[in-house]
């Protein structure tokens, strides 16, 4: 067993992979997804489908009369809302891995996980891919930090201060102390729960996107990479572009003139789902 699968197999509970999550996944792939279908998916757990109306009522109701089933807040607020409430589910519940919330603030890293997501969407979206698989692995990139947290406790919530305070990037003290770092363990992981392999890979590789390991999703990856750095820098004066972050723009044949653009897109995508994912 290598050092990835031992800190995988080290944690004591683990969300249970998230079937109904990849199931939804496969209905992006078709440009004319059928309502029933998401609505037969959804029913299948009752729990859910309980949540996804509170929180479609909740956000988008108003005073209005609420919807009473699935085939009505599908049928009002779009399938890729619905879809955002049921990965925020899962999401959550990853959140909740023993242990974590001793090493890092979970609150915080699930703000970040969600503007990630909302930001990688918006660039899928820009350049005419699907946008499920974009946000599902913007909101779980990090995942590989919670499952670091949970099994070496307060010694990573060290590394991360000084990696912080230090010129090392996490990633390089992820893997001097450890051998591996979040972005493998995280990509490992999902991989483990079958979510598709574009996920998985923008996962692992969305700190070296342009490697020759992250192929043949390269543009996968690219989009996380870009929308981690949106996710950081939002509501922040829009600084120069280093020459990596130019490359990456480049590999996605984004003109660095649609940055203002995505950043304020980013920002109107996070006040839609607000009510949605609780935040």
């Amino acid at each position: 067993m290598d050092k990835v699968d031992q800190y995988i197999e080290s944690v004591t509970q683990l969300p249970p992979a998230p079937t109904l999550l990849i199931e939804l996944l496969g209905l992006f792939k078709e440009p004319d997804r059928d309502v029933d279908k998401v609505v037969e998916l959804v029913r299948l757990e009752p729990s859910i489908t309980a949540e996804v109306l509170r929180r479609c009522n909740s956000a988008f109701m108003g005073g209005g009369e609420p919807a009473s089933d699935m085939f009505e807040a599908v049928s009002r607020i779009g399938f890729y809302e619905v879809y955002t409430v049921v990965a925020a589910m899962f999401g959550a519940s990853a959140r909740a891995i023993p242990g974590a919330a001793d090493a890092v603030d979970v609150s915080d890293l699930w703000r970040h996980s969600v503007t990630t997501a909302v930001a990688a969407s918006v660039i899928s979206d820009h350049i005419g891919e699907a946008n499920g698989p974009a946000f599902t692995a913007g909101l779980l990139h990090d995942i590989g930090k919670l499952i670091f947290a949970s099994v070496e406790r307060a010694k990573y919530g060290e590394l991360i201060g000084t990696s912080a305070a230090g010129s090392v990037s996490l990633v390089g003290a992820e893997r001097g102390a450890y051998g591996t770092d979040h972005a493998e363990i995280g990509g490992r992981l999902l991989a483990k729960w079958n979510l598709p392999p574009e996920v998985c890979a923008a996962i692992e590789f969305h700190h070296t996107p342009t490697t020759q390991a992250a192929n043949p999703f390269q543009r996968s990856a690219v989009t996380i990479c870009l929308g981690n750095w949106i996710a950081h820098n939002l509501g922040k004066p829009l600084a120069s572009l280093t020459p990596e972050h130019g490359d990456l723009l480049g590999a996605l044949e984004i003109k660095r003139d649609d940055l203002k653009p995505l950043f304020a897109r980013t920002e109107k995508g996070l006040e839609r789902v607000k009510g949605l994912l609780d935040m």
